[in-house]
């Protein structure tokens, strides 16, 4: 396989890493031997991509769903709603937001929680898109700075077998 394919392979794999999963992609780009100004533009890049593209697809899967759960509900003549079951997961995001609201679920959507739940529950909570969109990307430029950072100084691909 050519040179220039691969390299691309490893940039698209970085992105897509990036944008779903957005704390292991710095590591992952130090791994292929990214420098820290390809790794930033990368990472960027596909965190910025995920967070479009969940922003836009969010919605239409809550529709859907919620057509779904309505479809099956109306011929089963379903009144009595199950009780919720409330896992670590959901209490988290849920104490996340009483205690430090948007900018807490900003801060910890890139780094903690990943890229499409938290974009997803942000737009469930808060319904302005177009300034939560704004504010998860600046969030995820500061992260980007902070793990891609960490990752050069680390640099923990050289204990990895050749």
């Amino acid at each position: 396989m050519n040179v220039d394919v691969i390299y691309l392979l490893k940039i698209l794999e970085v992105a897509l890493i990036a944008s779903v999963k957005f704390a292991i992609a710095p590591f992952e780009a130090e791994r292929y031997g990214f420098n820290f100004r390809e790794s930033f533009l990368i990472t960027t890049t596909g965190g910025t991509f995920g967070i479009i593209m969940f922003s836009l697809i969010g919605e239409v899967i809550a529709f859907a769903w919620r057509k779904v759960i309505i479809f099956f509900e109306k011929p089963l003549h379903i009144e009595e709603k199950p009780k919720r079951k409330f896992t670590w997961g959901k209490k988290f995001i849920i104490r996340t937001k009483m205690r430090f609201g948007l900018f807490g679920l900003i801060v910890t959507t890139p780094s903690i929680i990943s890229i499409p739940i938290g974009t997803f529950v942000i737009h469930r909570f808060y319904r302005k898109k177009f300034r939560n969109v704004m504010f998860l990307m600046i969030s995820l430029v500061f992260w980007s700075l902070i793990l891609n950072g960490i990752a050069q100084y680390l640099n923990l691909s050289q204990y990895l077998p050749k």
